[in-house]
């Protein structure tokens, strides 16, 4: 598996970024707890899904080695608030637009037994937060369990209002939705409001970073 240096490399690369800026931005993560730290040579740690995420949620917010920590937290930690599924009138994976304006048609909370037809959904539902939700993504992906899915897609939109994020993963006929929001006190409402967005090909380009040789 890959190493703090083979991760900071990895993307740098892939964000167009520097490596001494990811570098530095890994290190002040490391230092708060939201990176894990180990060694060298054959003792170094192994990098997760979590490490890779927390690294790429720095650059996507576009923040220096000062704010990367505080940024970063923020994100990663935005405590899961809704899960739901929600099965098509038909096989397509198309709901006809009328039904589509009703939100509730054929939608309820996502239970373990639903989620037979999304690859990791279960691991996705029982993260207790955004940050764990999409290094569970990661891990799948890096460990084979998508390597024979194809016909699936993974939409992310992330918002520093509060902040929250929608997470919308569709296979044919049917839709998983999860829903982070950070509330009460501890929710910001920024001057400016920024949005970011991810998608599967994204997520799997963090996997095959961490990917075991």
């Amino acid at each position: 598996m890959t190493t703090s240096g083979e991760m900071v490399a990895a993307t740098a690369e892939l964000f167009g970024v520097s490596a001494a800026t990811v570098e530095s931005i890994d290190r002040a993560l490391s230092d708060a707890g939201l990176r894990r730290k180990g060694g060298r040579g054959r003792s170094a740690a192994k990098m997760s899904g979590l490490d890779v995420v927390n690294l790429s949620f720095a650059l996507m917010h576009g923040v220096g080695m000062k704010d990367a920590p505080g940024v970063v937290r923020k994100v990663s930690q935005m405590p899961r608030q809704e899960t739901d599924v929600q099965r098509y009138a038909d096989a397509l994976g198309n709901l006809p637009p009328l039904l589509e304006q009703v939100e509730q048609y054929d939608r309820h909370p996502a239970e373990p037994s639903d989620l037979g037809s999304f690859k990791a959904g279960a691991d996705l539902i029982e993260a207790e937060n955004f940050g764990t939700g999409i290094a569970a993504l990661v891990d799948a992906m890096a460990t084979g369990q998508f390597d024979n899915a194809e016909d699936f897609a993974i939409n992310v939109q992330m918002n520093s209002v509060g902040p929250t994020a929608k997470l919308v993963y569709r296979v044919p006929g049917e839709v998983l939705r999860v829903e982070y929001q950070t509330v009460g006190d501890d929710a910001e409402r920024p001057v400016f409001e920024r949005s970011v967005k991810l998608d599967e090909a994204l997520i799997r380009r963090l996997a095959e970073i961490i990917r075991p040789g």
